[in-house]
């Protein structure tokens, strides 16, 4: 996860998001954080492709939002659980629900998903 964050905030220093709002770079670090969280906890490939283990991390700059994408090999759809107040995992996707402008999901070929989440430039 600390190399996700690492690029994440390259690339916003390069794109010189960093000074335009501390909240738009928390939410962008907390929603990639959670994206590929969830991605390794809960996305492994099929039996059939268990030696592809590959997560992705793409960024894409808009004029006006950040899209953060995450491609694991597990097809199965994110899903958002049912809220447990005394549960210690199960808030990613309510937290990126939160904090993206909106967020969803494509199958993605050899089996797998592309989870992405937008977040709207500040200003």
């Amino acid at each position: 996860m600390a190399q996700s964050r690492t690029f994440l905030m390259r690339c916003l220093t390069r794109w010189r998001l960093t000074t335009s709002s501390q909240a738009f770079t928390d939410s962008a670090l907390l929603i990639v954080s959670e994206l590929v969280t969830n991605a390794v906890l809960h996305a492994p490939p099929p039996p059939q492709h268990r030696g592809n283990r590959q997560i992705w991390l793409a960024l894409h700059m808009q004029p006006t939002a950040l899209i953060c994408s995450i491609t694991d090999p597990s097809p199965t759809p994110p899903h958002t659980p049912t809220h447990d107040l005394w549960a210690e995992t199960g808030r990613g996707i309510h937290l990126v629900t939160a904090l993206a402008t909106n967020w969803g999901w494509t199958p993605t070929p050899p089996p797998g998903k592309t989870v992405w989440a937008r977040l709207a430039l500040a200003g």
